[in-house]
């Protein structure tokens, strides 16, 4: 017979089925509770007609409801007219599955604004901008301070609209999942004129389907992007209708601006961009201008079968201070442009040091497109400290290009990094060269690199370590050490105290190992080839 206690010692399994029953019973009591619960979900169900405004009205009713609030679209179809903009929206944003909840775009968008829809004749400088502008084709903006040559900013503190996207949610924390968003119209807007340090130019196509942003100086804001689908078509956007799928960014060029390469206002978070599915637009991805931040792009699949021959760059990361960024497990075809890009190029001052690592990717590029490129320009272009590191770890590339060799050809290519390591990548080559170092140090080990025109190529590079690597086929050179690239510096840097270590090269078309014999420092040892230049190489 078994002795119990009663009163302060009571056996645990007692106490847990106390606390489900006292939890049961302030749920089914709570009528505010389970009211609560029911209120925080807003369905749409589609209309027939144009579902913008009920879209709109869910978005805006969740913001006013409080965070974890849910908008629910169901299976069916959902027309959209104008832009979608929600200020501090905390919540869902989930549709029934990609296919299922499909969102299609009606094409020749006008700006929210209706006074802003004017005629762009009154400008003087119109008449230097391509196109019509005569006939009255109407410019976007984002404050009065904006003109139709681009000599403003479509983003400034409290401006109704950021730039012309489909749906742009700035501030709060944003999760959209299980949808399919359609623009297949060759004009989606009615017309805009985009800054002058985007080039100035009349624009019809959308700068993004999906936009997260952040309302302005020290902006936070927090984004998951699970299982969409985004498809465009050709445009006058280099090619597409779409600039990004999926545009994460701070705001760029403030009000009063007074320079092409002013300091924008950074935006702060975390965000995931998952399992999507992006065709024919010309960025699947694009994330800029983060400070403090945290960012994962994984299990995206992408594709420019629509439009082959204008420039694809499908995941374009740029403008980082101290954060943190993990490419992984994204696939896709590139038949011209560059599968993932990471580039710090207008940011000036006060930079933190930032790591990008491209993990587990499969691409297909042809054309002359590249793989992966990395390239910290601070110091190029202002003289400022080099803060951009980078990982790039077991991804699998097939590189194919019938042109003459180029560095810029490289399927990875790294220039002027802190640091960057290379390493147990898969590269099958086909004309363009391997893997591409500029400045340093990088480790690039344990690859493997098939029919490249150089497998590894070591330019103006320093303190680099190239060990374990198994390079065959190439076409000119297996690796090769060189100070010959002037393309970022008016005079030639020698590539020096760089160790080639136990590498396996074999049956190259020049030389196996080559060195120009300029640079001090460099060494050869234990590796396994048949041919070099000079016949004699310096040893570790």
């Amino acid at each position: 017979m078994t002795k119990r206690v009663v009163g302060s010692k009571i056996l645990k399994k007692e106490q847990v089925l106390i606390s489900f029953f006292l939890i049961a019973i302030l749920v089914l009591s709570s009528g505010s509770m389970v009211a609560f619960a029911k209120t925080n979900i807003h369905v749409v169900t589609p209309n027939g007609v144009d579902d913008t405004a009920d879209i709109r009205a869910a978005l805006n009713a969740c913001v006013g409801a409080g965070p974890w609030c849910t908008v629910q679209l169901v299976k069916g179809t959902y027309t959209i007219s104008s832009q979608i903009t929600v200020y501090g929206f905390q919540g869902s944003f989930v549709g029934a599955g990609q296919g299922q909840t499909n969102i299609v775009a009606l094409g020749g968008m006008p700006s929210p604004n209706p006074a802003y829809n004017i005629p762009c004749a009154g400008y003087p400088t119109c008449t230097s901008i391509t196109g019509d502008p005569a006939s009255g084709v109407p410019y976007w903006v984002g404050y009065p301070g904006m003109g139709p040559d681009g000599s403003g900013s479509p983003e400034g503190s409290g401006t109704p609209n950021p730039w012309p996207a489909l749906f742009t949610f700035e501030g709060g924390s944003t999760a959209i999942s299980g949808m399919t968003i359609t623009d297949t119209s060759p004009t989606p807007t009615l017309g805009y004129y985009v800054p002058a340090i985007d080039g100035g130019a009349l624009h019809t196509a959308l700068a993004a389907a999906i936009l997260i942003t952040g309302p302005g100086a020290s902006a936070t804001a927090s984004a998951t992007i699970d299982h969409v689908s985004i498809v465009g078509t050709a445009g006058d956007w280099f090619g597409y209708n779409i600039a990004c799928a999926v545009y994460i960014s701070g705001r760029t060029l403030p009000s009063g601006w007074s320079s092409a390469e002013a300091d924008p206002m950074l935006l702060t978070g975390t965000f995931s961009i998952t399992n999507n599915v992006f065709d024919d637009v010309q960025s699947g991805i694009q994330v800029n201008f983060l400070v403090n931040a945290n960012v994962l792009i994984s299990g995206n699949t992408v594709s420019s079968a629509g439009v082959p021959t204008a420039a694809f760059y499908p995941f374009y990361v740029f403008d980082l201070s101290n954060t943190n960024v993990l490419i992984s497990r994204n696939q896709g075809t590139v038949p011209n442009g560059i599968a993932i890009t990471v580039y710090q190029s207008i940011l000036k001052s006060g930079l933190l040091p930032s790591m990008v690592t491209i993990m587990g990717n499969n691409f297909q590029v042809t054309g002359g497109a590249n793989a992966v490129v990395l390239q910290d320009a601070g110091f190029y272009n202002y003289g400022t400290p080099v803060t951009l590191s980078a990982i790039v770890l077991g991804n699998t590339f097939q590189n194919s290009y019938a042109g003459a060799s180029a560095w810029y050809y490289s399927a990875i290519l790294s220039i002027t990094l802190k640091s960057s390591i290379v390493s147990l990548n898969n590269v099958a080559g086909g004309g363009s060269d391997g893997i591409y170092i500029n400045g340093g140090p990088a480790t690039v080990a344990g690859n493997t690199i098939a029919g490249a025109a150089t497998g590894v190529w070591l330019d103006m590079a320093s303190g680099g370590h190239v060990a374990g690597n198994v390079i065959t086929n190439s076409i000119q050179y297996g690796i090769s050490v060189t100070s010959t690239n002037a393309a970022f510096s008016s005079a030639t840097t020698p590539s020096s105290n760089n160790v080639i270590a136990r590498n396996f090269v074999h049956n190259s078309g020049s030389y196996d190992l080559y060195w120009d014999v300029l640079g001090t420092g460099n060494g050869w040892c234990h590796n396994v080839y048949k041919t070099s230049s000079p016949s004699v190489l310096p040893s570790c």
